[in-house]
């Protein structure tokens, strides 16, 4: 069965019919075959005002255009981020084509495709032309970045992973150091947890753990981060703070942990140790924060629990 023509023979294929394009478009039927077999979006663009010539049925559909509803139309318009376009075609320029460059596009419902575009030359009799030719890898990055997620986000809660709570506090440690600010690490740790694992199950447990995620989420600010470092062991970063505001955000955190979890079987009482650190009054890098913190939580946890204490107070 023929296939129809590939998208090295379309220049060829234009230029030995109708020197007329728009009349072509009507009548070749190889270019028709084009327009129906060819698995990827094919636009071809004047060179002189971006009008978009011819758009064939897979760009269409992936792009959520009705019929001819994108011809006439500049391509421009089509790009999320003109700076992408402006490289593209300086790449073109530079190379002569371009292959496999990595873009988004907009639908007219404004929903965004990723793509990998090509970019051509077509010599037709004294016109100039582009050949733009664009595979949909919507999917593969949305895999990629849910990839992402679940290597930075705990599976439970949807906080973030102790390696990733680390790069974001050396992020964090190095704009402090620019801008010489401060910034607080709290370190929270659930009390009698353990029993409502051995009483009620684990599901009743991760109902909990979950709970004590979205409460976490209500006693910080907008901009603050929030880590699950172990079974039970959460973290804070928060930026741009003073010792005072620091202190409030953690009594926040204590009294939320007190309220009582309401599970099918009943209520449970757990409650949280806290402990407190600030850069740089104790701390100049990660790892002593970290533990500056957790030292200040162990000593909660030694004597009162359901308490917070500071480091080195």
């Amino acid at each position: 069965m023929n296939a129809g023509p590939g998208i090295n023979e379309v220049p060829a294929l234009i230029a030995e019919s109708d020197p007329s394009f728009e009349s072509l478009l009507l009548t070749d039927e190889r270019l028709r075959a084009f327009n129906e077999t060819v698995p990827a979006g094919i636009l071809i663009v004047a060179v002189e005002d971006g009008r978009v010539l011819f758009s064939n049925r897979f760009f269409n559909d992936v792009l959520g255009f009705e019929g001819a509803g994108i011809l006439g139309h500049g391509w421009r318009e089509l790009f999320v981020d003109h700076d992408d376009r402006e490289r593209l075609l300086v790449t073109f320029i530079e190379q002569g084509e371009v292959r496999n460059f990595e873009l988004r596009l907009r639908r007219p419902d404004g929903r965004l495709v990723w793509g990998l575009a090509s970019l051509s030359e077509i010599p037709i009799r004294g016109e100039d032309l582009l050949l733009f030719a664009f595979v949909d890898i919507t999917a593969l990055k949305e895999a990629e970045e849910e990839i992402r997620r679940l290597a930075n986000h705990d599976s439970l809660t949807g906080l973030r992973t102790l390696r990733s709570f680390r790069d974001l506090v050396e992020e964090a440690l190095a704009r402090a150091r620019r801008d010489q600010s401060e910034f607080a690490i709290l370190f929270v740790d659930l009390d009698r947890f353990k029993p409502v694992n051995d009483t009620f199950g684990h599901e009743a447990g991760d109902f909990v753990l979950k709970e004590v995620a979205h409460r976490l989420h209500a006693c910080v600010r907008a901009t603050d981060t929030i880590g699950r470092i172990g079974g039970d062991e959460f973290v804070v970063l928060a930026e741009k703070v003073s010792v005072s505001l620091a202190h409030q955000i953690a009594a926040r955190i204590v009294a939320a942990m007190e309220r009582p979890f309401t599970l099918p079987a009943g209520e449970v009482s757990i409650g949280a140790s806290l402990g407190i650190a600030l850069y740089p009054r104790h701390g100049d890098g990660l790892d002593s924060l970290m533990k500056a913190a957790d030292d200040a939580m162990y000593r909660v946890k030694r004597t009162t629990r359901g308490a917070l204490a500071i480091a080195g107070h």
